[in-house]
């Protein structure tokens, strides 16, 4: 990005740009845009934007990367049960744009009190769009989903749909949370529940 150059006879080191008179006043900048390795390519740089790279003009391909959003949170949801049988725990309004074809919802939920011996911790619950397309009635499908205990200090994950964990999502973006006592497993769901819910638009579709 800079380059040894002579000027009548006199010579300058790493010189980064050269700034000339303008025929109608003023100045004009010039910049060495060269560069030795790892120079940018179109696809570096994001669809629509120009760039200089080795003296050539580029116009950016690149769609940019994906982000979680937070789109809804309970500070506190208080479970007190020892039901067998999964009902409702309460709703979260997270909107209907939720609801769309290839977005990917995020639903953490965790026990405000922290990991304790013989309480439930929490769950992650993915929920995904990927055959509906906008304004269709029915709900989500859960692509993955994990619950978690901690018991005798150690964390472990179960198949088994007990605990606190996202259950739905319905296309006006009502989500369901949901609460099951399991009395296999040494352990309480009485507790109070914190729960974060994100979503992620990828760059482009899926499928």
């Amino acid at each position: 990005m800079a380059q040894n150059v002579t000027v009548q006879g006199a010579s300058y080191s790493d010189v980064p740009a050269v700034t000339l008179p303008k025929t109608g006043g003023g100045s004009a900048t010039f910049y060495d845009t060269t560069i030795a390795s790892n120079g940018a390519a179109a696809t570096d740089i994001a669809s629509g934007k120009l760039a200089y790279v080795n003296g050539s003009l580029i116009t950016g391909t690149a769609t940019g990367g994906s982000s979680w959003t937070k789109i809804g949170n309970t500070t506190e949801l208080a479970v007190n049960t020892t039901s067998t049988s999964a009902a409702s725990a309460g709703t979260i309004a997270i909107g209907s744009s939720a609801y769309t074809k290839d977005k990917i919802i995020y639903v953490r939920i965790r026990d405000k009190s922290g990991k304790r011996n013989g309480y439930f911790y929490g769950s992650d619950t993915y929920f995904m769009n990927y055959w509906n397309a906008n304004g269709a009635t029915t709900t989500l499908s859960v692509v993955a989903q994990c619950h978690y205990r901690y018991n005798n200090n150690a964390l472990a994950a179960t198949a088994g749909a007990y605990g606190v964990y996202g259950y739905s999502i319905n296309s006006s973006g009502t989500l369901t949370i949901r609460r099951r006592y399991n009395s296999t497993n040494t352990l309480t769901i009485n507790s109070t529940y914190l729960i974060d819910v994100y979503e992620l638009t990828p760059p482009q579709a899926l499928f």
